[in-house]
């Protein structure tokens, strides 16, 4: 039986919409909670010792009709403390300053992304863990610090030496310890590399002009290279209407920036074919060429969807300024993972949320009906297809105490069940995820479909 804190917010008055971004698995909760001594479906893994945290948009006063997952509402921390088998729960809202001012005022003040301004950072992408920190992140916006009881410290600026915004998926090298990131400008087009190293501390700041305005929502990392994928969405804000239209003519362009870039000049630009993508699961160098995974999609447009959604290898060669475009798998999947011990080197598996339309169910955006696992040496896929109703979110790699492989370890993820009020932390193996959960930690309230997330030893 869980134990519940006796933590609890002031009362936030619930509402609902019938926005489908608000509606079912993409429906906010209400409030805060502390609890302990969870029960556990089957058997935590031996030494599994450490944090799962999770962001994700959870608007606390009724937003405009303009909202829309994933760009919009302020952002929540979902976390599960993993320790001795056992797991307790918290949630906490992301306290920005734009929240404390609605807070203070009893009601929204601030409007969605594409909607008039005032906008506010949401906070809402990410959280990572770097140098000691766990920092929520939004590319809108500075990351916010949080403690590892989710309470908010404030802005993190790197001292203010960040200049404005940083990129909501920065990379972190698993050799060195040192965090890049590519920041975009929709109005000017410019583009912002930086690095920090080990400790925190930014070392390196390259701004530099992209072909055009455009979101470069992720990024990958090498040995030796971070690789940016300008592709044609084209933001112009001059004109009436949605302010990015599709341009697939362009094709995409490819920037190459070495991880000691100094200028603007060191950065190789290679012309690639029209895709779209929101984010890379990894990518390996050998000599010069380059390989990234992506899920792909062949359009974009911020009033439609896709035609196609389908996992790619991109094989950008260096020397003779070409980019090939692979297709993997045809499945549609998203929120791709590796082992992060991986990251920016060759890894064997790759671990995504895949959609399975069931009969019957309509499917939402950023809740996916199963997991799959892909053999990137031998082309195999795995699945582990969730029941009815039940739908999950991006698939975390925890690597196993001690462990030998690259895939010994587990997934860890939240579960959202259609029509219950409490919610699910699952446990799969990792070499074995058409097994199913190995462990569920029933929590004491269903956790929203949300975005990204992280592992923590501790």
């Amino acid at each position: 039986m869980a134990t519940q804190s006796p933590f609890q917010l002031r009362n936030m008055e619930p509402w609902t919409s019938d926005n489908p971004f608000l509606t079912r698995a993409l429906a906010p909760v209400f409030d805060e909670r502390d609890a302990a001594d969870l029960a556990i479906e089957g058997r935590i893994p031996s030494g599994m010792r450490g944090i799962f945290m999770r962001n994700g948009p959870n608007p606390q006063f009724k937003p405009d009709d303009h909202y829309a997952y994933p760009f919009d509402g302020t952002g929540m921390i979902h976390a599960v403390y993993i320790e001795d088998g056992r797991a307790r729960y918290q949630n906490r809202w992301v306290l920005t300053t734009e929240l404390a001012e609605e807070r203070a005022a009893g009601q929204r003040l601030y409007h969605s992304t594409l909607s008039a301004p005032p906008h506010a950072n949401l906070a809402n992408t990410n959280i990572i863990h770097h140098a000691g920190r766990y920092l929520a992140l939004f590319e809108g916006g500075a990351p916010y610090e949080l403690d590892r009881d989710l309470n908010t410290l404030g802005v993190f600026d790197y001292d203010g030496v960040l200049p404005g915004v940083m990129s909501a998926h920065p990379k972190v090298d698993p050799v060195s310890a040192e965090l890049f990131s590519v920041q975009y400008d929709l109005e000017t087009g410019e583009l912002l590399y930086l690095r920090a190293d080990k400790t925190g501390r930014i070392d390196r700041i390259v701004p530099f002009q992209s072909p055009w305005p455009a979101m470069v929502h992720d990024i990958a990392l090498t040995q030796h290279h971070i690789v940016a994928f300008v592709c044609p969405l084209v933001f112009d804000f001059s004109r009436p209407g949605p302010p990015a239209t599709w341009q697939p003519e362009r094709g995409t362009m490819v920037a190459l920036i070495p991880r000691d870039a100094q200028a603007a000049q060191d950065v190789q630009w290679i012309n690639g074919p029209a895709f779209f993508h929101w984010h890379v699961i990894n990518a390996h160098e050998e000599g010069d060429r380059i390989e990234v995974v992506v899920p792909w999609y062949d359009s974009f447009s911020l009033t439609g969807s896709a035609r196609k959604l389908e996992l790619h290898r991109m094989i950008i060669h260096a020397d003779t300024e070409l980019v090939e475009d692979q297709t993997i798998d045809d499945q549609a999947c998203e929120f791709g993972r590796i082992n992060d011990a991986y990251l920016g080197r060759k890894a064997r598996y790759c671990y995504v949320g895949l959609r399975a339309p069931r009969s019957g169910e309509t499917p939402q955006v950023g809740a996916f009906e199963a997991i799959a696992r892909y053999d990137m040496d031998t082309g195999q896929k795995v699945v582990h297809q969730f029941p009815h109703g039940v739908t999950v979110g991006e698939p975390v790699f925890v690597a196993a105490p001690e462990s030998l492989r690259e895939d010994d370890g587990f997934i860890v993820t939240f579960i959202h069940e259609e029509g219950r009020s409490d919610g699910g932390f699952v446990i799969l193996d990792a070499r074995h995820i058409e097994r199913g959960p190995m462990a569920v930690v029933r929590l004491p309230r269903r956790v929203p479909a949300g975005l990204h997330g992280s592992w923590t030893p501790m």
